[in-house]
């Protein structure tokens, strides 16, 4: 019975590998698998995830925009991985100031109300209206997000505030 079948186990009585292993033999686990992928085939992904939904409204007065350059995109849409040692940063846009383009020079508006969405996704110099003038501020372009969405990463979070 040496190169047979041993009925109770099913594999061959021959441990030898010299000749070619079948197929079936190999899907059946008689033989080690080694799996290999090209390279890029895989990449790693954490578990940082935070997703930007396109609905995202002021929360406690403030939108919260999320500088795309400080994190890392998905193949899902509207899905940032804030890295394995997730860092992000996010600037908080008060809902209850006007906000406006400007051109740079003296710091006045230079064009109509911008909404903080519009202020998220372009980026930017603006000012804002406050009740003495106009503050110069800067926007990093990303998108918005929620506070809800932020809030487990807390500690891993910059924020500056316009």
């Amino acid at each position: 019975m040496t190169d047979k079948q041993l009925p109770e186990q099913g594999f061959p009585a021959s441990t030898s590998t010299s000749g070619p292993m079948s197929r079936r033999m190999l899907l059946r686990g008689a033989a080690p698998a080694i799996v290999t992928l090209y390279s890029g085939a895989a990449l790693a992904q954490s578990s940082n995830l935070i997703s930007a939904p396109s609905t995202v409204m002021a929360e406690g007065d403030k939108y919260r925009c999320l500088d795309t350059a400080s994190v890392y995109a998905t193949t899902k849409p509207n899905v940032y991985d804030l890295g394995a040692t997730p860092m992000a940063h996010v600037t908080q846009i008060r809902s209850t100031k006007d906000y406006f383009p400007t051109t740079g020079f003296g710091g006045y508006p230079s064009g109509p109300e911008v909404s903080a969405r519009q202020m998220c996704t372009t980026g930017g110099q603006y000012v804002r209206k406050d009740n003495w003038g106009f503050s110069r501020v800067n926007v990093s372009r990303g998108v918005l997000v929620s506070a809800t969405a932020l809030n487990s990463f807390s500690d891993k979070v910059t924020y500056t505030d316009i």
